[in-house]
């Protein structure tokens, strides 16, 4: 059985083609959701902003440390600290 000439015919017309020989549209949007915790973020120098806010060595802006909310946020800033930091664990630079 050989495949039908015009793709219309595929499955009763339901397959036009259209998604075989065109690319999909990439949705474009922020790489990272922005926080919803008002205060994650804020300068390590203050005392704990909140309950369960973690503070992180070397990832707030110019290297500072600063306070982060728990899961996310708190994982983005370690990797913005190691990186920092030349990939020394601690924020430690050699």
């Amino acid at each position: 059985m050989s495949a039908p000439k015009d793709p219309s015919d595929w499955n009763g017309g339901r397959y036009t083609g259209a998604n075989r020989t065109q690319p999909r549209r990439q949705k474009l949007g922020p790489v990272v959701d922005a926080c919803g915790v008002a205060v994650c973020g804020t300068s390590g120098g203050e005392p704990r902003p909140g309950p369960r806010m973690v503070r992180i060595e070397g990832a707030g802006e110019g290297g500072q440390s600063a306070w982060y909310c728990p899961g996310r946020c708190t994982a983005i800033a370690r990797a913005r600290a190691d990186l920092r930091s030349d990939g020394h664990p601690g924020g430690e630079r050699r």
